[in-house]
């Protein structure tokens, strides 16, 4: 098995993805919202590019919330912003959710092409490995970035999933997937505290959310491995116990 990396949506190619197992990373917080809530009961999620193509499929299934985000805001006339904290089980259980991010849905939607296509986070990390060992693929991980630029937080999981597998097998690494690696191992311990120095960090922080910061650097928490197939996200393995969401508070580090 070999693991390459990608760190931003544009490097996302025919080319380099055909017949690999793609995880797409964007852990604040495109991939850490969608596997929240279809852990959380929602029915499906459908990854759009643009607000306009978030309008079109609206007007195809009115009964979907609209979630996302424009520079971190809430899209204004959506439901939902891009908070995984928005996404509890009283909102969301059975409904579809039509998604457009700056940067996480446009790596998903770049990924057509590839034999599989998944979601991954810190929150679902082991789950989704186990998923990826009963498949025999090279696997890319296509870290979502920020506005085509890299992003240190989409990295650093990156480095935690090769961490995993590598209990499991020795894969071949490329040297980003071995620097992700030591990456994560550097930031380990204390997770929110370093990537929370992260340009994406910064702009939470500034905008008082703190506990999507913290709520997103949770290990394994999380049962749910959110599949894209034929443009919609849905959910494999089992629903998820409701998290304990109001100890997360928007306080400062």
């Amino acid at each position: 098995m070999e693991i390459h990396i990608g760190f931003t949506a544009q490097s996302i190619t025919t080319q380099l993805i055909e017949n690999k197992l793609v995880v797409i990373l964007d852990i604040f917080r495109a991939t850490s919202t969608i596997t929240t809530a279809l852990a959380h009961g929602a029915g499906a999620v459908y990854p759009v590019s643009s607000v306009e193509e978030a309008y079109r499929l609206k007007n195809i299934y009115p009964e979907a919330l609209l979630g996302g985000e424009e520079n971190s805001d809430k899209i204004t006339g959506f439901d939902l912003g891009n908070s995984p904290l928005e996404y509890i089980p009283d909102l969301v259980s059975g409904r579809k959710i039509i998604l457009c991010t700056t940067n996480g849905t446009k790596a998903i939607c770049n990924s057509s092409g590839a034999k599989d296509i998944y979601i991954g986070s810190f929150l679902n990390a082991s789950a989704l490995v186990r998923k990826i060992l009963d498949q025999n693929l090279d696997i890319y991980l296509a870290c979502a970035g920020t506005k085509a630029t890299y992003s240190l937080e989409d990295t650093c999981c990156a480095g935690y999933l090769i961490k995993l597998l590598s209990q499991w097998l020795t894969p071949k690494l490329s040297d980003a997937a071995l620097g992700a690696l030591a990456l994560y191992q550097a930031y380990a311990e204390n997770l929110p505290f370093h990537l929370s120095k992260s340009r994406n960090g910064q702009v939470l922080q500034a905008k008082g959310r703190w506990a999507d910061i913290e709520y997103c650097c949770l290990r394994n928490k999380l049962a749910a491995v959110p599949i894209y197939r034929e443009g919609i996200i849905s959910v494999t393995g089992v629903q998820c116990p409701v998290l304990s969401l109001p100890t997360f508070v928007n306080r400062k580090p």
